[in-house]
């Protein structure tokens, strides 16, 4: 995975027009910049945030790379909080924050003084002669003051000139210096490349990650002695280079921070995807959308704004009524690159680490085709009003398996995990799943065509992992698409006949606030025994009332023509196939030729 996300970030350093940060730079979000004079007077404050609302959005900045923080005291260059630029914060803390700006301080002069530049003097100068007990005095800070306190990062500018100090080439070139004589002591061999070099005693944080820290997480870190082996500590543990670290931490912070290149799948699990074709490749648009689209249902989905090109749009179009047609595809035709890899990463907050809920690496043309496979699986009669080429996403199966009136329940994170296995390897789909499902419609008593579609691909993958015992039984259960008549299966039989004696109940008399399904379905799908017999004398006052009655009676007789005993219950298994029934012969009433 190390290797993946290192090769990553040098497939994003190799392209021009990607702005991914080299080696010794990340990417900060800034909230002011200090426009200082050249003999470092703080002439200005200047805000860099946006706001939005009562938000203010910060700037993303390429600045020098900032130290990982824990408990200590730790100044970065050029780019810090107000504590180690002015020696005070709203943490009522005086005394550590004092020594937070001597820390800085002693930091920027240890590696400017030596520099002739006229930015690299301003800064110098600024610290040497800035006073923290001034702070709320000096004409300039005063008015800012308290925005400046909240802890937000500040930049330094150069009065008249370009750009941030940072940039300046000979500042630039003193901070990569200093990073040199600063790298690790210990040297080894990196795991992930196999070459000797400086080995990494703390890795990057990773920041994006929902739920996560804001400071960032920890993808590789020990912290205690049980972690430890041969009385090496930290990073030591498992010997990765500085420069792999850098850039596997960088590639991954700069897909997280990407709409391109990530997507919250629900609200603990983020997901990462990359393709070595780049984000404005045909492959990678064509697998995230499949994947991933939200058709415009998730303003709060990052896959939402994603931009697709009306290429991408025109063959997930051709594709996805290939798959209702129950078409093969013709993948040679579609002029895609199937030997590139497909790369996709799903991480998990826990504690101030990440955890990898799943991952996945294969050829786009394997990838692409298990993904086909999915969509072919989940494929169902539509409802009125419903695109026929919409795109059942994983978050959209997964928001199945919360309340309508909780949408923000998390997921167990072993679901998430599990069904984007079943997606991307083929296996079944989890048993969790189909029972997450199953336990909401019997707790709503509503089954959409989202729900329908998960059980019939959930009952349609574990029938084809399956080894029936004779033809007969294989094709009682076979498991179809829209209405199937000739079911002989039992459980699917009493799903139809349900869905019609709601629909003889609702003609007979369409105001009622509380019908059959309210009442019964829940009983009817697990105990039939115990309720049809009920229902079915009801269902003749009702047929006797109904407009239709004579063709609902017909229906009637039709189903239970197949059905010689009402089973006392039915197992899970079973339960999915009434569901599925139900679904079915309902959506048949509304067909023109129904």
């Amino acid at each position: 995975m190390l290797k993946a996300l290192y090769d990553c970030y040098e497939l994003l350093a190799s392209n021009p027009n990607c702005d991914i940060p080299t080696m010794g730079y990340s990417v900060a979000k800034v909230y002011f910049a200090f426009n200082l004079s050249e003999n470092g007077d703080l002439l200005d404050v200047i805000p860099l945030g946006e706001q939005k609302g009562k938000r203010i959005i910060p700037m993303e900045i390429k600045v020098p790379e900032q130290e990982k923080r824990t408990s200590g005291i730790r100044p970065n260059f050029l780019c810090d909080g107000s504590s180690y630029f002015i020696g005070a914060d709203k943490k009522n803390n005086p005394s550590r924050a004092r020594q937070s700006f001597e820390a800085s301080r002693e930091l920027h002069l240890s590696i400017l003084e030596k520099v002739d530049d006229p930015g690299a003097r301003a800064v110098c100068m600024f610290f040497e002669n800035w006073s923290p007990e001034n702070n709320s005095e000096h004409p300039v800070l005063k008015d800012a003051l308290d925005d400046v306190l909240d802890g937000g990062n500040i930049v330094f500018r150069l009065n008249g000139e370009p750009g941030y100090i940072h940039e300046r080439p000979k500042v630039r070139a003193a901070w990569l210096e200093y990073k040199r004589r600063t790298r690790s002591d210990i040297v080894g061999q990196c795991l992930v490349t196999g070459e000797i070099g400086p080995i990494a005693r703390l890795h990057p944080n990773i920041k994006g990650v929902r739920g996560a820290q804001s400071s960032g997480a920890s993808l590789v870190s020990f912290n205690l002695n049980a972690f430890t082996s041969y009385g090496k500590e930290q990073g030591f543990n498992a010997p990765v280079s500085e420069e792999v670290a850098f850039g596997y931490t960088t590639a991954l912070n700069y897909l997280l921070a990407s709409r391109q290149y990530s997507v919250q799948l629900e609200p603990s699990t983020t997901a990462v995807f990359w393709s070595e074709r780049g984000a404005d490749s045909l492959e990678h648009n064509l697998l995230a959308q499949l994947l991933f689209a939200t058709n415009g249902e998730d303003s709060d989905t990052a896959a939402n704004d994603r931009q697709i090109d009306l290429q991408t749009t025109k063959l997930i179009q051709d594709i996805l009524i290939r798959v209702r047609a129950g078409v093969p595809q013709d993948f040679e035709k579609l002029n895609l690159d199937l030997d590139s890899r497909f790369y996709i990463l799903g991480l998990s907050p826990n504690a101030s680490r990440l955890a990898v809920r799943f991952r996945h690496v294969d050829s786009f043309g394997a990838s692409l085709r298990r993904v086909l496979q999915h969509h072919e699986d989940m494929e169902i009669e539509r409802p009125r009003g419903v695109p026929e080429i919409a795109i059942l996403s994983v978050n959209r199966i997964l928001r199945e398996t919360a309340p309508p009136s909780d949408r923000e329940r998390t997921p167990p994170p072993v679901l998430t995990g599990g069904l984007m296995r079943a997606i991307l390897q083929g296996p079944p789909y989890p048993q969790s799943l189909y029972s997450a499902i199953i336990s909401r419609i019997r707790a709503d008593r509503r089954i959409n065509f989202v729900r329908a579609a998960t059980i019939k691909a959930c009952l349609l993958r574990r029938q084809r992992f399956t080894t029936l015992p004779d033809e007969n039984q294989r094709e009682g259960v076979r498991i179809t698409v829209s209405l199937n008549k000739e079911s002989t299966d039992i459980a699917y039989l009493l799903g139809r006949l349900f869905a019609v004696l709601e629909k003889a109940q609702q003609e007979a008399s369409p105001n009622l606030n509380t019908t059959i399904r309210d009442r019964f379905f829940g009983s009817a799908s697990a105990t039939p025994s115990a309720v049809f017999p009920q229902l079915l004398r009801l269902a003749q006052h009702h047929i006797a009332k109904a407009e239709y009655g004579a063709s609902l009676d017909r229906r009637i007789g039709e189903i239970m023509g197949k059905i010689d005993v009402f089973p006392s219950h039915l197992s899970l298994s079973e339960q999915g196939m009434f569901m599925l029934g139900y679904y079915h012969q309902r959506e048949a009433f509304y067909k023109i030729n129904e």
